[in-house]
């Protein structure tokens, strides 16, 4: 009986995100604005000019305010991830509907109960 259980419980990824146990990650990126047009032209700038290491550098000095307007990999992994363990979750979660005139026992926390 136990492993008929264990084989039932659903994995979820838990490399990137913690859904359920924990909310979904909010993420508040910001549109670029005059600070990040002058950094991302700096960039294209150093670039352009084939100087890929300093352009490197400048991105690795300005990676905290670069962060809030970029997407990263880690991001899109994260979201991956967490509509998986949301798809996980919904296929898990059943609510169940009962007409009785009163609350029956095996009634769920997020049941619903209409009384006759």
């Amino acid at each position: 009986m136990k492993k008929e259980m264990a084989a039932n419980v659903s994995q979820y990824e838990n490399e990137f995100s913690a859904f359920p146990s924990q909310l979904i990650t909010r993420h508040n990126f910001k549109n670029v604005d005059d600070e990040a047009s002058t950094m991302i032209n700096h960039i294209n700038s150093l670039r352009s000019q084939g100087s890929y290491l300093e352009a490197a550098q400048y991105i690795d000095q300005k990676k905290n305010v670069l962060s809030q307007y970029t997407v990263d990999a880690v991001t899109f992994r994260t979201w991956e991830e967490e509509i998986y363990n949301t798809q996980k979750y919904a296929k898990q979660a059943q609510q169940a509907v009962y007409f009785e005139d009163e609350e029956p026992d095996y009634c769920l926390e997020d049941d619903v109960w209409l009384g006759v």
